[in-house]
């Protein structure tokens, strides 16, 4: 639905000139996990999973709403950028080795005040060897380019190259070697060898990437009134000249990373979980939702709406069910979402005419809906249901898939998704199953249905138990793949020479 999103203190911007997709999942990813540390892990276990897929669609969800209501995306971004400071400084650390001296390389001359503008390096150089270990070497041609994508994808969230280039510069330096190692490893042991069912397994994954990026950049080559072909062609024409993102691209970049997914499931094939570690996990994750949940709302009605894992619900919260019913055209929408804006910058009181002629403007547009929610209530009058009528008018796509299917949007007097009149009309319904009159918002009139009492507080542990298993195990597997890595790392005699790359 289209919600009327507020600011909120925790945003992030992304310049136009969307970073390569590989970029995009691995930052996602490391901020879930905390910076630069959680950067390497994610690099080193598997390229696609649940949670990645969760945390990129949160991602793609929250761009495609601002860009859509026209939120100004590029005005002061440094009020637009996560804090993702590494909860633990030591984890880069205890992966990168050593550098050849046993000191830590000062890289701030590698930038002069020109390239500063971007902070990336010149690709076009000879190539040298920039790290050495036992059994082979990484040569500068194999770092830069992936150097020049994580720097710039720092500067997109708001950082400056001179803060974080040595850091970055480290990470990757790091990580590639490990991946050379790994790709040894994965090789000695014959994993390198791609089976019918792998490649079963890559087709899918890179389909379901391929559709999500398809969505995103769908949103940026819209126009009113393009038929949906049209637009779906401009997407791909997009993606396919401008990012270079194609299917088969995707599923190249899985095929090549496939190896490293089997040598991460290997490894950790056997690690497991007590159940003292899946109730600390709980309480943890528990303690981090109520404060999060707390100072932050609409992080609880977004996870809710992604369907993650809930452990905490905030006070004063309902369950609520959306009949959308869309206006008749793109223009009409345009035109009511201007009339709508100017309104709510208006003066109750001192502006009363003005606000009466922009209404008498935007009563014809909503008329012909009126008529439709007029024949809606009246079948649920002669009680037919809801859903059923929902999926025979309602254009509310959230209302087609789970959670919000069964169980509905959560909603609160205070929510940040949805507009003033959305929230004003599902809160004064009095008991559950109760509907409202239709409510008008820059998306059509909305027919809104009282599911139920959103009970607050702690969600017992027996409720969550198998999904907290899973994420704590998942944790579990990656810090013990993150100690076999440091260790391999260690056993090479990795030695860096980034003094190579002025």
């Amino acid at each position: 639905m289209a919600n009327e999103v507020k600011q909120s203190k925790k945003k992030r911007q992304r310049a136009t000139g969307v970073p390569t997709l590989l970029v995009i999942v691995l930052l996602v990813l490391a901020l879930a996990m905390g910076g630069l540390g959680g950067f390497v892990i994610a690099r080193h276990t598997a390229p696609v999973n649940d949670e990645l897929e969760k945390a990129n669609e949160r991602i793609i969800e929250l761009e495609n709403t601002l860009n859509l209501i026209g939120f100004p995306m590029d005005e002061d971004p440094e009020e637009w950028v996560f804090d993702d400071s590494p909860e633990d400084e030591n984890v880069a650390d205890e992966l990168s080795g050593k550098a050849a001296d046993g000191s830590s390389d000062d890289l701030s001359n590698l930038w002069d005040d020109d390239s500063l503008i971007n902070g990336t390096l010149d690709e076009n150089t000879e190539p040298v060897v920039v790290a050495e270990f036992d059994g082979g070497q990484l040569l500068s041609t194999e770092v830069i380019p992936e150097f020049n994508d994580q720097l710039t994808t720092q500067i997109f969230a708001g950082y400056s190259a001179s803060e974080v280039a040595d850091s970055v510069l480290q990470t990757v330096l790091t990580y590639k070697a490990a991946e050379k190692l790994i790709a040894i490893r994965a090789q000695a042991e014959g994993l390198d060898q791609i089976s019918d069912e792998d490649r079963a397994q890559i087709a899918a994954q890179a389909q379901k990437v391929y559709d999500d990026q398809l969505e995103y950049y769908t949103a940026f080559v819209a126009e009113p009134g393009m038929p949906q072909d049209e637009i779906k062609a401009a997407a791909e024409k997009y993606m396919r000249e401008e990012e270079n993102i194609t299917l088969q691209s995707i599923t190249d970049e899985i095929t090549a990373d496939w190896p490293t997914e089997k040598y991460y499931q290997e490894i950790v094939k056997d690690v497991t979980v007590s159940e003292a570690e899946v109730e600390q996990f709980y309480k943890e994750q528990l303690a981090i939702q109520r404060e999060n949940y707390t100072q932050y709302p609409e992080e609880f009605e977004f996870a809710h709406t992604d369907g993650l894992v809930i452990l905490y619900r905030p006070e004063g919260y309902r369950a609520v069910r959306d009949i959308l019913i869309p206006f008749q055209s793109d223009e009409d929408e345009i035109k009511a979402a201007e009339l709508e804006d100017q309104i709510s910058q208006l003066d109750p009181i001192g502006d009363a005419q003005r606000i009466q002629e922009l209404e008498a403007e935007l009563n014809p547009l909503y008329a012909p809906l009126e008529v439709t929610a007029q024949e809606i209530a009246e079948r649920l009058q002669a009680g037919e249901d809801f859903l059923k009528l929902a999926d025979e008018y309602g254009k509310d796509e959230m209302m087609e898939t789970d959670p919000v299917r069964t169980e509905g949007y959560y909603i609160s007097e205070n929510s940040f998704l949805f507009s003033n009149e959305f929230i004003q009309g599902s809160m004064i319904l009095d008991r559950p199953g109760q509907v409202s009159s239709p409510l008008r918002s820059a998306s059509g009139l909305h027919l809104v249905q009282y599911l139920s009492d959103v009970t607050p507080g702690d969600v017992p542990l027996e409720e969550v138990h198998d999904a907290i298993e899973a994420q704590a195990l998942q944790v579990r597997q990656r810090a013990y793949y993150d100690e076999r890595t440091a260790a391999m790392l260690e056993e090479a005699n990795v030695q860096y020479y980034p003094e190579r790359l002025q």
